[in-house]
Parts: structure tokens; C-alpha cells; sequence
């Protein structure tokens, strides 16, 4: 059976480490949070509310996907929490020898900014939300892109069985 892969997708704020750690622990399978590859620098950054230029972000997959290809010569199965703004980036999933699932975390601004705003303990500021939906490029319905779109203003529970369910679908 080959690894698995499972993206967890979606600005800053709308769940992504939450939902994902939560169909980790229903699957059994490997969580991983993309924000554990990001440089020092580039946290510090971000802290600081400065956003990260497309060379850090780069970077940054680079040091995912040498990871993933790795771990998937285990044959491991992983839910990874990842942004997965750009759909270039997003596509550079694809390039790894693995089942790749995709899951994308979407609401307004105004609710992702009113978690981010009552979010404590992390490094990414409310200020750089305005940066993220300016980067995003939402996964359009005729694209080739295959993913299953969640609308985060539903309880985690739900959001989680609409995403399992569809993992399941695609297995």
C-alpha cells in the first residue's frame, strides 16, 4: 500500500492544526504541523507581523517535501496541517510518490479574524490575516485541483466527519 498523504489546508486561523490533530487521532495516522519547518528567522518574522516573502515560503516546502519524502519510504500515512495559499505550492504536493488528499479549511475574514484575535500562544499575529487572503488563491470548482471545501462556521465535530468522510472516499 502506498504512504498517504492528507492536507489540511486554509489561512491562518481557521483550524487547520485542530481539525487535523483530530483526524490524526480518529485514523490513527501521523500528525505533522508545517509550521514546525518554518525557519527561525521566518518566525520571527512573522511575530513581528512582518509576512514572509515567497523565497522563505519556498524554502519552506523545500524542507516539507524532503521530509515527506522521506517518511512516505515508511510507507507512513500523514495528516499535515499546512496553508496551502498558493495553488503552485499547493501542486508541488503532487510531485511525491504518495495518495494525496486534500482538505481545505475556508470561512470569512471577519470570523478567522475573531480566532486569531482570542488565539493566544502562537507566533502568527491577527495583523498578517489581511496578507494571507491576499496571497490566497482559492481552489476553483473547475480546476483540477481535487479537494473537499469545508466551511469552517460549523462545529469542529462536524468539520472533522465531513473530512474523514471524504478521506475515506478517496481511499
Amino acid at each position: 500500500m502506498p504512504a498517504k498523504l492528507i492536507l489540511v489546508m486554509g489561512v491562518s486561523g481557521t483550524g487547520k492544526s485542530t481539525i487535523a490533530q483530530a483526524i490524526a487521532k480518529q485514523l490513527d495516522f501521523q500528525y505533522l504541523d508545517a509550521d514546525d519547518f518554518h525557519s527561525e528567522q521566518a518566525k520571527r518574522m512573522m511575530a513581528a507581523g512582518q509576512a514572509i516573502n515567497d523565497t522563505m515560503r519556498n524554502d519552506w516546502i523545500e524542507s516539507m517535501l524532503f521530509y515527506l519524502a522521506d517518511e512516505q519510504l515508511q510507507k507512513q500515512t500523514i495528516v499535515l496541517a499546512y496553508s496551502g495559499l498558493k495553488k503552485l505550492q499547493r501542486m508541488r504536493f503532487n510531485l511525491l510518490d504518495t495518495v494525496l488528499v486534500n482538505v481545505f479549511l475556508n470561512g470569512s475574514q471577519a470570523v478567522i479574524s475573531e480566532r486569531l484575535t482570542n488565539r493566544a500562544g502562537h507566533f502568527f499575529p491577527e495583523t498578517l490575516l489581511k496578507s494571507q487572503f491576499e496571497a490566497l488563491e482559492l481552489p476553483q470548482q473547475n480546476s483540477k485541483e481535487q479537494l473537499e471545501m469545508i466551511d469552517i462556521d460549523q462545529p469542529i465535530t462536524a468539520i472533522v466527519e465531513q473530512a474523514v468522510k471524504y478521506i475515506n472516499q478517496t481511499s
